[in-house]
């Protein structure tokens, strides 16, 4: 969404709109573990904008819905993605200065901002870094491939005893009883 900054005021604007699934799917195909997750609808964005002096004030929250491969069972699933977000855009300052800005402060120059490249980064950051279909999954049995979500492992009693159905991640780690 495009906003004519001469035509903000100090009076707070409400904004609605919508974030179009596509493009951000399109930011992240090819990245590393894109194949895990997708935004499965277009994005809701309810958000509030101001100008105070030359500043842009722009604060929200963006909300949708994830397609994502658990990282511990491969199954396919969806959950909710809500973030909060809040801005400072400020003009773009004429001289190149090497200093990094805050988190939430941004830069405009010209008369237009486009807030879409905004709301898109708090969505990516919205993202799991390790999808989980539940906090309790217990994954894949790393013998027979079992989801042991839904089923008992076909391992033998002796590979079982031996730890052969604990997840490959977990192998390691030793089990007091």
């Amino acid at each position: 969404m495009i906003i004519r900054v001469p035509d903000l005021k100090e009076e707070v604007r409400q904004l609605a709109f919508q974030e179009p699934a596509a493009r951000l799917n399109a930011r992240i195909a090819g990245s590393p573990g894109s194949d895990d997750q997708h935004f499965a609808r277009d994005l809701a964005v309810v958000a509030e904008i101001y100008r105070s002096e030359r500043d842009v004030h722009f604060q929200g929250r963006v909300e949708g819905e994830v397609r994502a491969v658990c990282a511990r069972c491969l199954e396919e699933f969806d959950r909710p993605l809500e973030r909060s977000f809040r801005f400072v855009i400020l003009p773009r300052p004429l001289a190149t200065d090497d200093s990094e800005d805050d988190e939430g402060v941004d830069h405009y120059s010209g008369d237009e901002l486009d807030l879409g490249p905004l709301v898109a980064e708090q969505a990516l950051l919205a993202l799991d870094s390790m999808p989980l279909c539940s906090p309790d999954c217990r994954g894949l049995c790393s013998r027979c491939g079992a989801n042991l979500n839904r089923e008992e492992c076909r391992c033998s009693e002796e590979e079982r005893s031996r730890g052969a159905s604990r997840p490959l991640s977990l192998r390691g780690i030793a089990v007091r009883e």
